[in-house]
C-alpha cells in the first residue's frame, strides 16, 4: 500500500491517525517513535511559559529614549521652521513699511524743494525775520598773504613702533 501511495498527488498517509507524543506538566517527552506529521501536545502551564517571551530591559530603555530624543527633534523642527516662517512675514512687513516710507520721504522732498526757491528764501527773510540784502558798502574783502600758512603738527602719542620704525628707515636713505 505504501508504494501505491508513493504515485498519488497527495501523500494521505500524514492524515492517518499516528501515536501522539505528549509532555507532561514536568516537561518529561514520552519515549515513542516519532514519525513525521505528528502530533504533540503540551500541558497548559508549560505553553504559557513557551508563549511568554523575557524582554532585555536595557533594550526597552534604548529604544524608549531613542523614540523621546527622535520626536523631540520632530518638534523641535516644526517649531523653528515655525519660528522663521514668523520672522520672514515680519521681515517682510518692514521692507514694506519702509518702502512706503521712502516713497513719503521722497514726496516730501519734492514738495519742499519747490517751496524752496531763491525768491520764497528772500521774501521770507525779509518778512518774517526783517532781513535786508547785503549792500556793496557792507562787503569787505580780505586778502591772505603767502606768508601766513597753518600747519598741523602730528600727535607723538599716535605714533606706533611700526611708523617710528618706519621713520627710523626713511630718514637713512634720503
Amino acid at each position: 500500500m505504501a508504494g501505491e501511495n508513493r504515485n498519488l498527488a497527495y501523500d494521505l498517509s500524514r492524515f492517518e491517525p499516528d501515536e501522539e507524543i505528549t509532555m507532561s506538566s514536568t516537561g518529561k517527552k514520552s519515549k515513542k517513535n516519532k514519525k513525521r506529521g505528528q502530533i504533540i501536545s503540551i500541558s497548559q502551564g508549560s505553553s504559557a511559559k513557551a508563549q511568554r517571551r523575557r524582554r532585555n530591559p536595557f533594550v526597552i530603555f534604548s529604544v524608549t529614549l531613542l523614540t523621546v530624543v527622535l520626536a523631540g527633534v520632530a518638534i523641535m523642527l516644526v517649531h523653528f521652521s515655525a519660528q522663521i516662517n514668523e520672522l520672514n512675514n515680519e521681515i517682510t512687513d518692514r521692507k514694506a513699511e519702509l518702502t512706503k516710507l521712502k516713497n513719503e520721504e521722497a514726496q516730501y522732498q519734492l514738495v519742499i524743494d519747490s517751496k524752496m526757491t531763491d525768491s520764497f528764501v528772500k521774501n521770507y527773510a525779509e518778512t518774517k525775520l526783517n532781513m535786508s540784502p547785503m549792500k556793496n558798502a557792507q562787503k569787505q574783502f580780505i586778502s591772505l598773504s603767502n606768508g601766513d600758512s597753518g600747519k598741523v603738527f602730528e600727535d607723538e602719542s599716535s605714533k606706533n613702533v611700526f611708523t617710528t620704525i618706519l621713520d627710523a628707515f626713511s630718514g637713512t636713505f634720503r
